[in-house]
């Protein structure tokens, strides 16, 4: 006997499908299949254009407003309506970590991946080196580990979801501007795979993810920044891989007491420092110029924050100073290969005198607010690397 759909052709059964069709079609943002990565779920279109791939719904919220607002911003800078697609990978566990296969996930359409870690899944990253390093771990040092761990999964939490953000704009900037070359999340923090100059891919992501720039720094080490030409000509500084395989960061900033120490709890545990360095800030804790003592960061990685703080601040005082509508025609310049440094010496953009600009733009620096406190890097799952030495 065949099957009666006589309540399907009804007035009533027709609203029962046409409500589960769209509860279907809605669910698709909710949960799909795995489409090959078993320990992952599918969530389609969170954000437009952009799927996340994670444990649980919980794992994406934090990513999803950051992720929104950038592609919205990147898309009136770049004037375009749509955005090459991409997919977020966010692992609870460094087991999904190592599940993930860029490959695969470029065979399923997508023009860009990211793969990061959730604060749990840092937090068993952090506890894999230490052990690592230090063998068994004293159970009351682990449990202040992480006591502290639940204490900052908030600060953790937001500056990944921002340092995604970063590096989804990056991202879509190799894509779009240079597609021929092919896409590796592990070259994302390479400048050298866009034809932009390097200071205004950097000052693009910075302004499109919103996540500003280190003014602490900048503020604390003004005496010290490139001249604003060498800044608008040069190339990204550059960082040779570290004997981990080198590693993105994420700068997140947090408040401490009055004079407490900037290098970790009193107790000494120490979050998340690459390479066992102490304080938890690379080569140890901040402090001193790019000449500074032994507690300074190695001279690299110091004109990397540099360069990174003059190009995203100053790509925000252009914004400030000229309007968006001017920044907007530097980018398709720039996209057209035209000379942008001659665009800025415009009079009616920021003028001839370099030096002149520069001051305005330091004192400006100076005005800005720098929220947080101390500075906490932390490795992010793609290494940090750059093809090509400073000119």
């Amino acid at each position: 006997m065949g099957v009666d759909n006589s309540m399907f052709r009804s007035p009533r059964g027709t609203i029962l499908s046409l409500f589960l069709v769209l509860l279907i079609a809605a669910s698709g943002s909710v949960a799909q299949a795995d489409d090959g990565f078993k320990n992952f779920t599918l969530f389609k279109a969170v954000v437009p254009g952009v799927d996340f791939f994670a444990s649980n719904r919980q794992a994406v919220a934090p990513f999803e407003k950051p992720i929104t607002e950038t592609k919205e911003r990147l898309s009136a800078l770049l004037a375009a309506s749509e955005l090459p697609p991409g997919a977020i990978f966010v692992c609870s566990t460094l087991a999904q970590k190592d599940e993930v296969y860029e490959p695969r996930a470029m065979k399923m359409g997508y023009k860009w991946t990211l793969t990061v870690l959730t604060a749990d899944a840092r937090g068993e990253e952090m506890l894999a080196r230490l052990k690592a390093q230090m063998g068994d771990i004293p159970p009351d040092r682990l449990e202040r580990l992480r006591a502290r761990s639940v204490e900052m999964k908030p600060v953790l939490e937001a500056g990944m979801a921002r340092s995604a953000a970063r590096q989804m704009a990056q991202a879509v900037l190799q894509v779009m501007l240079y597609p021929e070359k092919e896409y590796r999340f592990s070259r994302v923090d390479d400048m050298g795979r866009s034809p932009l100059p390097d200071w205004l891919d950097i000052g693009i992501a910075s302004y499109a993810s919103g996540s500003g720039s280190n003014v602490r720094f900048l503020q604390q080490h003004l005496e010290e920044i490139f001249p604003m030409e060498d800044v608008l000509t040069m190339s990204r500084p550059f960082i040779a891989p570290g004997s981990e395989g080198g590693g993105g960061q994420m700068v997140f900033r947090m408040e401490r007491p009055p004079g407490g120490a900037a290098g970790g709890s009193s107790g000494g545990d120490q979050m998340g420092a690459p390479g066992g360095a102490a304080g938890g800030f690379p080569g140890g804790a901040q402090g001193g110029g790019r000449s500074g003592g032994p507690r300074s960061m190695p001279k690299d990685q110091q004109d990397r924050m540099m360069f990174d703080g003059q190009a995203g601040s100053f790509f925000a005082y252009l914004v400030e100073k000229t309007g968006i509508d001017k920044v907007k025609e530097l980018v398709t310049l720039a996209r057209d290969k035209k000379d942008t440094l001659e665009f800025i010496k415009r009079a009616d953009v920021m003028g001839a005198d370099l030096d002149k600009v520069e001051a305005e733009w330091t004192n400006w620096v100076k005005t800005q607010k720098a929220e947080g406190g101390d500075e906490l890097r932390i490795r992010t799952g793609g290494p940090e690397r750059t093809e090509r030495p400073p000119q």
